[in-house]
């Protein structure tokens, strides 16, 4: 970790981060399908367990991941997860985060977790670009998304990802839904 990494900061500064996956199969690909999930919330009430974790072990990010069916959407999973702590960036799905003495900086790497089509940059290279960087009190939202298969059937799914992150000295736990971001990065593709 950098020595000067709190330098200007408060001591109750943290990054605040929240990931959330829809994922659907192609039976609800279409309209009006499309369209409920277009309108889906991006974001979700922090469990307490973000606020409440010592940070020294780790730092703690709330991870979601809703199935949408004919019926409707339903959580299938909710739950904390713990990235390394006094580590100098972490990875989430697409998304590297790095933090430096100023800011924490937010890039989209392509990989085999966005699934396809494939991000290419014009050097028809895996797409690796920064998407923005949080100061404090500002909150960003990068979203991706892609076609997988089920290697067992064969069958086609998707998925829909989306991170929120937000550095804050607010602990309340609506802190995502209570504001809306101030940057946000999009790779969003049409998936057939």
């Amino acid at each position: 970790m950098h020595k000067n990494w709190h330098k200007g900061r408060r001591n109750d500064e943290r990054l605040l981060l929240q990931f959330m996956t829809i994922r659907w199969e192609k039976e609800v690909r279409g309209a009006p399908f499309s369209t409920a999930r277009n309108n889906y919330k991006a974001n979700f009430t922090l469990p307490d367990t973000i606020f409440t974790y010592d940070l020294s072990y780790g730092l703690p990010f709330h991870h979601i991941v809703i199935a949408q069916n004919k019926t409707g959407f339903e959580v299938v999973q909710n739950k904390s997860v713990i990235l390394e702590a006094g580590a100098e960036s972490w990875i989430i799905g697409c998304v590297k985060v790095d933090k430096n003495e100023r800011e924490y900086q937010f890039s989209y790497h392509y990989s085999k977790k966005g699934g396809k089509p494939v991000r290419y940059d014009q050097r028809y290279n895996p797409l690796s670009e920064r998407a923005f960087g949080l100061g404090p009190n500002e909150y960003g939202r990068i979203s991706y998304n892609g076609r997988y298969l089920y290697q067992d059937t064969g069958e086609w799914y998707y998925e829909l990802n989306t991170l929120n992150a937000l550095v804050t000295c607010d602990t309340g736990p609506d802190v995502f839904i209570s504001t809306e971001p101030v940057k946000e990065y999009k790779q969003i593709e049409i998936l057939y």
